[in-house]
């Protein structure tokens, strides 16, 4: 139980820490460590966020549904936080996503374990 508690403190994960990011234009490392990211634009309305790179190519639009489905999937220990796994649930995403969430705090131990 503590194991779980001790990882939850290190997990930031929230639509409240992600307009945080945003706001103060925080950047973050894709999972392959080669694309240098930052939340350029969120959505209150459709709940989506938007990132871009440091080529300056801006994303589609990442839905937070999506974003906490592979987070929940992560700690539940369904999914690895690894690209390939998370391009599975969110195609095209999973470098992005895995750097986010490992960005957030989100140990490589899930809770389950």
């Amino acid at each position: 139980m503590t194991k779980i508690i001790e990882i939850f403190l290190k997990c930031s994960f929230s639509w409240e820490k992600l307009k945080e990011m945003k706001e103060k234009e925080v950047k973050f490392w894709a999972a392959d460590g080669l694309n240098l990211l930052q939340i350029v634009e969120i959505d209150e309305k459709g709940r989506s966020v938007y990132v871009i790179n440091q080529s300056g190519k801006i994303s589609w639009p990442l839905k937070y549904r999506k974003l906490e489905e592979v987070h929940t999937k992560f700690h539940n220990g369904e999914i690895a936080l690894l690209a390939y796994e998370i391009d599975k649930l969110a195609p095209m995403w999973g470098n992005y996503i895995a750097g986010l969430l490992k960005y957030l705090g989100c140990d490589t131990t899930p809770l389950s374990t």
